[in-house]
């Protein structure tokens, strides 16, 4: 498998060219292995475009979070952080 900052290269490639599902693909493998990677789920509302797209996402953080983290106190900030990106991106919209 390609090292994280591999895959993330590739992601942000096919945001470039408007490939979302391709990035989306990516960015999936990439949570996977890495469900507090902020950089993907960053990357992950970048691809959003609609408040029912954001509110989606919203409920796969919560699912990852709920099912793949494990230290919960570290890892409640950057759900935070990630949230308030999202958003932010809704408010925006």
């Amino acid at each position: 498998m390609a090292k994280v900052w591999e895959l993330l290269d590739q992601a942000y490639y096919f945001i470039g060219k408007s490939y979302y599902a391709d990035a989306q693909n990516i960015l999936d493998q990439v949570l996977s292995t890495d469900p507090q990677n902020v950089e993907a789920w960053d990357a992950y509302i970048s691809i959003c475009t609609t408040q029912s797209d954001l509110e989606d996402l919203r409920n796969h953080i919560d699912n990852v979070w709920q099912t793949q983290v494990r230290d919960q106190d570290y890892l409640q900030a950057k759900q935070r952080f990630v949230l308030q990106r999202l958003d932010q991106k809704i408010h925006n919209l």
